[in-house]
């Protein structure tokens, strides 16, 4: 379903262990929709309902709500560090179809299109 690289699994269990939360997963959520699709945030999280998809790799548990799991089949969860920070990002398989600029969704994209 989702895959995670090892990095960003690195970093998740350090987030977990400096938290004192070693037994929760990763929560990927709907964040909001924009011009370009679905925005998705990851939070923690320590219930799994009968509403979600449980996936683990590189021994992080990601919980995903079965109804987004059309919009995050294949995605990839990384953990970017530049000269500025780290953190993580979510990338989707498949681009989302819809919205955009040349649907009038929001009002032009604020005109960068």
């Amino acid at each position: 379903m989702v895959k995670i690289t090892e990095l960003a699994a690195q970093k998740v269990k350090e987030i977990l262990k400096a938290q004192n939360q070693e037994n929760s997963s990763l929560r990927l959520y709907l964040a909001g929709m924009g011009c370009s699709g679905p925005n998705f945030g990851m939070a923690l999280d320590d219930s799994k309902t009968d509403e979600d998809i449980l996936d683990e790799e590189y021994g992080v548990s990601i919980l995903i709500e079965k109804k987004l799991s059309n919009y995050l089949e294949g995605a990839v969860i990384d953990y970017m560090e530049t000269e500025t920070g780290g953190g993580f990002e979510i990338r989707p398989a498949k681009p989302f179809n819809g919205g955009g600029c040349d649907s009038g969704c929001c009002g032009g994209c604020g005109g960068s299109c």
